[in-house]
């Protein structure tokens, strides 16, 4: 007598997602249909299955949707059997990624390679209160998803400056305190009722975004530092974005020893009246007016960057020793000139003593390359990864930057 964990159908499914999961590891489409695309022969090769079973499951995920076949082409020699190919339907299902700030929201659609399909953004004077964020945000939504049938929105997450814990709750937040009242998940995930969601720190989207696309891809133990105007982490450990046991893995901006607390003032302050940042919305972002510069000349203004520098190079440094990483990528809204700034930062790290392995390269820091869709980025990637887990049955963990 077959049990439950035996049964043909459910032996069928586990098949086709095998498949499925291979056929996402083909990578998006980039204008030559083969590297997106896998023959019959490839995915026997790939998943371990025999090829009954391979065809079987690409029938059923062709009648799903998710999958689609490409016209056949000839073999090498032109003779004999052509071969199907098959590759993943990526408009078959989207994803969305909203980035909820203190006076912006920037929303993207995106298909289920992760590639943008449409962007939006909505500005307030502050989205601090509740009915304020509630409101911009369903304004993005209604933009870029109003129009979809039922069921193509598969999930969305959205990315706010708060720590989030396990459950998805805004346990805390400096920056608009009225959130971590009763009901602004609630509220929001509302607005698309059929899709999942979920909420995400704004930096560990942003570090999410850099693993997937920018300048943490492929690195296993990494550091984005945010700097905004409360400068924050976000760690990559192991390969993953790392979380902590209440959500605040990273979040020592607040502590007097790193040199953090009143850094962005103090650039402003020395970058003269008017010269201060302005808001772009997020982590990416290149604010400060002028460059370098910032209103000063020249040559006071790489002054004021490499003070900025030397003021947050202590919890850098506690940030590079605890975590070790082969890189720290740097962005924000308060960024005044990335090059310039990761210059002056690995030379104030090289001045610290004991910090490193003796005879080691020391860590590169290098400026993030995503501009200001970082954190809306980044929420795609957790949409993304969301969609395959708990809509297509896949797990997490398909591409870096999106387990």
């Amino acid at each position: 007598m077959s049990t439950i964990g035996s049964s043909p159908a459910l032996l069928r499914r586990m098949n086709s997602r095998a498949v499925l999961a291979e056929l996402f590891r083909a990578g998006p489409d980039v204008g030559d249909p083969g590297r997106a695309s896998r023959t019959v022969t490839e995915l026997v090769a790939a998943v371990g299955l025999t090829r009954p079973t391979v065809e079987a499951a690409l029938t059923d995920l062709v009648a799903e949707g998710w999958v689609e076949e490409l016209k056949a082409v000839a073999t090498p020699n032109r003779a004999g059997r052509r071969a199907r190919r098959f590759r993943i339907d990526a408009r078959s299902g989207l994803v969305l990624g909203i980035d909820l700030g203190l006076h912006a929201v920037v929303g993207v659609l995106a298909d289920l390679h992760g590639d943008p399909v449409a962007r939006t953004e909505q500005f307030a004077p502050t989205l601090a209160p509740i009915e304020q964020a509630v409101a911009a945000v369903r304004e993005v939504v209604d933009r870029l998803v109003g129009t979809l049938p039922p069921g193509r929105l598969l999930a969305v997450t959205v990315c706010v400056p708060a720590i989030i814990d396990r459950t998805g709750r805004i346990v805390h937040t400096v920056a608009a305190p009225e959130w971590q009242s009763e009901g602004i998940t609630e509220r929001i995930a509302a607005l698309v009722p059929d899709a999942v969601t979920v909420f995400e720190n704004d930096a560990k989207a942003a570090a999410r975004a850099e693993a997937a696309w920018g300048r943490l891809h492929g690195v296993r133990d990494g550091l984005l530092l945010v700097m905004g105007r409360q400068i924050g982490a976000a760690l990559v450990v192991g390969g993953s974005v790392a979380q902590g046991a209440h959500g605040a893995a990273g979040e020592v901006g607040g502590l007097a020893a790193t040199g953090w607390p009143g850094a962005a003032r103090a650039l402003e302050a020395r970058s003269g009246p008017g010269a201060g940042p302005t808001s772009t919305g997020g982590p990416g972002g290149n604010a400060l007016p002028g460059g370098s510069g910032a209103g000063l000349g020249v040559e006071d203004g790489r002054a004021a960057v490499r003070a900025l520098a030397a003021d947050v190079a202590p919890g850098v440094a506690q940030l590079v020793a605890a975590v070790d990483p082969e890189v720290v990528v740097v962005g924000g809204e308060v960024l005044p000139d990335g090059e310039e700034f990761c210059t002056a930062l690995a030379a104030e790290l090289e001045k610290l003593p004991g910090l490193g392995v003796p005879g080691a390269p020391a860590v590169a820091v290098v400026p993030s390359g995503l501009g200001r869709d970082a954190v809306s980025r980044g929420a795609v990637a957790r949409s993304l990864a969301t969609a395959r887990a708990e809509r297509l049955g896949l797990g997490v963990g398909l591409h870096a930057g999106v387990a």
